[in-house]
């Protein structure tokens, strides 16, 4: 199976400081283009199936993309972004830093630190990490999309890569950027990560992409 992976375009709290979970924040109006973008890249090609995370901005940005591969949007909560508890909405920046605090235990082991009445990246890895167990049973030699957030999909993308999930800083799943990835009984193999090519010529994209984009001669 060939799996798609797709982050949602930019939210109305994306480009701030503000922690977003599962707050259901909507599409901004540059995450509207975004998702138009991507909706371009991909029609005319052949899925299987196209699933998403309930959150409207990454139901959304799949509602942009089933339009134009043909495909109605299934959506599980299981492709959900982390669960922060407590700190969604916060500035990352406003909370208590130094030894023992959360913002501390945090960037030191990110993948066991739960946040407050929330998840920790082990748990949202364990559970997306279903979804994609369910769509190989259902379309084991097929194409699938799957539109879903940062963390989710980092944490999928560790867990394909075999590395552990706390070391998800090492690569950026950028809004509206696609990864693929072929799964097999074999193991696995990275096709695409993170193409935000599409991207180019949507203004104001180039804030939200880990490295500039070229400029049009």
């Amino acid at each position: 199976m060939r799996v798609t992976f797709i982050r949602h375009g930019a939210s109305e709290w994306n480009g701030g400081s503000r922690l977003c979970g599962q707050t259901d924040v909507a599409l901004s109006t540059l995450g509207h283009s975004q998702a138009a973008a991507l909706a371009e890249r991909l029609e005319g090609r052949r899925f299987d199936a196209l699933w998403s995370s309930p959150l409207q901005r990454a139901s959304v940005t799949a509602g942009y993309v089933g339009a134009a591969i043909g495909h109605a949007v299934v959506t599980d909560p299981r492709l959900a972004e982390m669960d922060l508890g407590q700190f969604e909405g916060a500035r990352f920046v406003d909370l208590p830093v130094g030894p023992g605090t959360f913002r501390d235990r945090w960037q030191k082991n990110p993948a066991t630190v739960r946040f407050p009445q929330g998840e920790n990246l082990r748990e949202v890895a364990q559970r997306a990490w279903t979804v994609l167990q369910e769509l190989y049973d259902r379309h084991p030699h097929g194409h699938v999309v799957v539109v879903s957030h940062m963390f989710t999909l980092s944490a999928l993308l560790c867990r394909v890569q075999r590395i552990r999930v706390a070391r998800f800083r090492a690569f950026a799943i950028d809004v509206a950027s696609i990864s693929t990835v072929q799964m097999d009984k074999e193991g696995f193999r990275l096709l695409l990560l993170n193409d935000t090519s599409h991207l180019e010529l949507v203004p104001g994209s180039a804030m939200f992409c880990s490295k500039i984009l070229p400029e049009r001669g």
